[in-house]
């Protein structure tokens, strides 16, 4: 009331021409005129208010600037919690994940009714205690989708035990990566001396490895492997003592990650072969091994030839890919009397390349055979030839072709596929696929309701998205209880 009785003051005296009219409206204000001007306040502020909702307070406030609706980002904050909160009735089907208030320290849980397509509530915790305080104040809820979290699945559970808990399929296939990906890491080592397998496809002619490095590069990279060489030692040495991950991560400050990662590894794990990029000379590299010239190690006539047929390349490029080739100084280096010949192996009898990463692998392992290119394709053979990552290859195909073909197979059938696949797993002689089987038979009813219906948690995904866009506008300063109402108006 404060700004319309200024508003009435003003006006009053600018008709009258008298101060003392401004002491006189004062006392005695008019309602005639304060009324209108309240319902256009009001107005004006219900307006500023969903640009702030929309925009932000900072934003917002440059925006209203624009439109002749002046207000600070201050006022604008106040007017979102002015805001009367949107009336939701209670979901049917609800979605229910975590969203990071600070990414690695703090989370929440986002709640979202998954046919009305938009945000119920969030929470500022992801305990199972506070979903099901939540959880019991609603009524009629039959389906709830989520990840793999068992505090969530205690929560349900507990505040609404009739409703069908799902599995979310896009989790347990990243479940099942992650597994392979953790396994292969172990046993990298020991891939890496499998022997190469040739191709049955025509693979791109690229180079194997990157140029050779400077002596102060291959110093420095020695010394870090020397450095990751004594941690490892130290920390296999520790696990072998009986001493707990979590204490050895604390004593030697190290990630609880690469802890696990090292007392995992059978061997020392080497750095993965880095592939080298694309580079404008691939596509010459068939043409370059044909050329007598490359023998004798001219590489300025090389490079005039390769301007010839297109190349756009510097001369450094021809002349560097030529040194890893020479057997002996170049007769027209001027400085040939002072360099070493360095003796390269030739490309047919040259050892097998190196492996690719854990992470690598493992995303060749959940693919389709029929979508691998023949280098991936390849590098698949060669890593199956040890027959464990053999029979886990098999085994993890098969779980994908489960949970991505669920719309086009009877459900029974695929629950009876479900039901052969874990008793297979249970059987297997790797011990990661082994308890990987037994985690999803303790989440059995979750699991086979994934298998068996179409919900997921696409739609909490997609959601999550919304509010970290929310909470980057506010520079990621905003407490909870503005987040919370801004996300429930913005939805």
């Amino acid at each position: 009331m404060g700004r319309t009785v200024r508003l009435a003051l003003w006006v009053r005296r600018f008709r009258c021409g008298n101060p003392a009219c401004e002491r006189r409206t004062f006392t005695e204000p008019l309602p005639g005129l304060v009324a209108p001007y309240a319902r256009r306040t009001s107005r004006l502020a219900a307006a500023q208010g969903r640009v702030a909702v929309t925009a932000g307070g900072e934003a917002g406030a440059r925006l209203l600037d624009h439109l002749g609706m002046p207000a600070s980002p201050d006022t604008l904050l106040r007017l979102i919690r002015r805001l009367p909160m949107p009336a939701v009735a209670n979901p049917r089907a609800l979605g229910v994940d975590d969203w990071a208030l600070r990414k690695g320290q703090r989370y929440g849980t986002i709640l979202v009714d998954l046919e009305r397509r938009r945000v119920i509530d969030l929470l500022p915790d992801r305990t199972a205690g506070r979903v099901a305080a939540w959880l019991r104040r609603r009524r009629g809820i039959r389906v709830m989708t989520r990840d793999r979290s068992t505090e969530y699945a205690r929560g349900m559970t507990a505040g609404a035990p009739r409703a069908r808990q799902v599995a979310d399929r896009w989790h347990l296939l990243v479940n099942v990566r992650q597994m392979a990906e953790r396994w292969l890491a172990s046993i990298h080592g020991r891939l890496r001396q499998l022997p190469a397998v040739a191709t049955a496809g025509k693979v791109p002619t690229r180079r194997i490895g990157a140029f050779p490095r400077s002596r102060a590069e291959t110093a420095v990279g020695g010394e870090s492997r020397t450095r990751r060489l004594a941690l490892y030692e130290e920390v296999r040495r520790r696990h072998a003592a009986g001493e707990a991950l979590l204490a050895i991560s604390r004593h030697m400050r190290l990630a609880r990650g690469t802890v696990r990662y090292y007392a995992k590894a059978e061997t020392f794990p080497e750095r993965a072969a880095q592939r080298p990029k694309p580079s404008l000379l691939d596509p010459y590299l068939a043409w370059l091994e044909t050329q007598p010239a490359a023998s004798g190690g001219n590489a300025r006539a090389l490079w005039r030839d390769l301007r010839k047929r297109g190349f756009r390349g510097a001369y450094k490029q021809v002349s560097r890919w030529l040194q890893q080739r020479r057997q002996s100084p170049s007769k027209y280096d001027r400085y040939r009397m002072h360099r070493a010949a360095q003796p390269v192996t030739p490309p047919s009898t040259a050892a097998a390349p190196g492996l690719p990463s854990a992470k690598q692998l493992a995303w060749l392992m959940v693919k389709q055979r029929t979508t691998l290119d023949p280098e991936a394709a390849a590098i698949l053979a060669r890593i199956t030839q040890d027959p464990q990552v053999a029979e886990t290859a098999g085994l993890i195909r098969r779980f994908v072709r489960l949970f991505t073909a669920t719309a086009r197979r009877a459900p029974r059938r695929v629950l009876a596929a479900f039901t052969h696949w874990l008793r297979d797993a249970a059987a297997a002689g790797v011990s990661a696929i082994v308890t990987f089987a037994a985690g999803l038979r303790q989440d059995s009813p979750a699991v086979r309701a994934a298998l068996a219906t179409p919900w997921s948690n696409g739609q909490s995904e997609g959601q999550i998205t919304k509010v970290k866009m929310l909470k980057r506008q506010m520079y990621g300063r905003a407490n909870f209880d503005l987040l919370r109402r801004r996300v429930l108006l913005a939805t």
